[in-house]
């Protein structure tokens, strides 16, 4: 499994658009599927509740913000941590 990638993206949605950190992770489940995780860090704290487009390294991701709590995205499999990095 590999280590914790911290990269830069940007979120865009709400009529807005700020940098912030990415946490990316894998992990895998109980039946060992490997899942690829991410967590939006070191975002601007007045960003709207709402949905979001998470662009980094040539990726969109969909993502939502609710009660003020990001949500944990699931990235899909075809992400290649290495290169996003």
């Amino acid at each position: 499994m590999q280590a914790v990638v911290r990269i830069h993206g940007v979120l865009r949605g709400m009529r807005r658009e700020a940098p912030c950190t990415l946490i990316i992770w894998k992990e895998s489940s109980t039946s060992g599927r490997i899942y690829t995780r991410c967590r939006i860090a070191e975002e601007p704290s007045d960003l709207p509740d709402g949905t979001y487009t998470l662009s980094f390294a040539g990726y969109d991701v969909p993502t939502r913000k609710w009660e003020s709590h990001w949500l944990l995205t699931f990235l899909p499999p075809e992400i290649d941590l290495e290169r996003a990095a």
